[in-house]
């Protein structure tokens, strides 16, 4: 006897993946992450105006023809399940916050000093310099961990800076502390503390990227907010 069952066509699946563009970051991650002989690395390529992902890009990464040739902690997206901290790419997010409130421009003047001390903890730039006058631009162009603080906890006409829940709130409203939704699994939220519990140390620390945790596409997702002139989009 034969029993035949009739075969059910699937749905169409269309991606957004570029495949040029796939193939051209997976080639210059892999030379990245063996020329600095780092352990692995990731690359995220997002279309600034929709969102859309042209490419993510893992290394190492595997054969889905053959995954067990591989070790199974190959076998995720990092762009998507390993949480890191941003360091000074959050500055842009800071930055953002901070000329939104209306508390500096492009062109503020900060005084910068050599370090700033912060309950009891010495805040470093990452070349030691003296006392320097910067524009908030020019923070962000020579990524002045000093300038970030003071502008972040002391900008604005009572020097008062802006508050954490603030702070936390604009980080929150560029995605940061949720899933992106993208739809692959073991996608992580990340850690972003709650903004009620930051003691003057913390602000500091989350002003230029220390104490967050961020995934790629999601840290992605929120410099391309500024990228497409304040409007987010949901990565797809």
């Amino acid at each position: 006897d034969n029993t035949e069952i009739a075969p059910v066509n699937g749905q169409t699946l269309h991606l957004t993946i570029d495949r040029d563009v796939q193939w051209t970051a997976q080639r210059l991650l892999r030379q990245a992450v063996v020329s600095n002989r780092a352990d692995s690395g990731t690359v995220v390529v997002m279309d600034a105006h929709s969102g859309q992902l042209l490419a993510l890009a893992d290394y190492p990464s595997y054969n889905a023809n053959d995954p067990q040739a591989s070790s199974s902690t190959n076998w995720v997206s990092r762009a998507v399940t390993d949480p890191y901290e941003p360091g000074s790419v959050e500055k842009v997010l800071t930055s953002s916050a901070l000329i939104q409130q209306g508390l500096v421009t492009p062109e503020t003047k900060v005084v910068v000093p050599p370090f700033i001390t912060i309950q009891g903890h010495d805040i470093h730039d990452e070349e030691d310099h003296l006392t320097e006058h910067l524009t908030l631009a020019g923070i962000l162009a020579v990524s002045s961990n000093i300038g970030m603080v003071h502008a972040t906890l002391q900008s604005g006409q009572n020097h008062q800076g802006i508050g954490s829940v603030t702070m936390g709130n604009y980080l929150k409203a560029f995605g940061l502390g949720s899933t992106t939704d993208i739809g692959l699994p073991g996608e992580s939220q990340g850690q972003l503390p709650d903004p009620a519990t930051w003691s003057e140390l913390t602000h500091a620390e989350i002003a230029f990227g220390q104490g967050v945790g961020v995934t790629a596409v999601q840290m992605a997702a929120a410099v391309n907010t500024v990228a497409n002139g304040g409007d987010r989009k949901s990565v797809v």
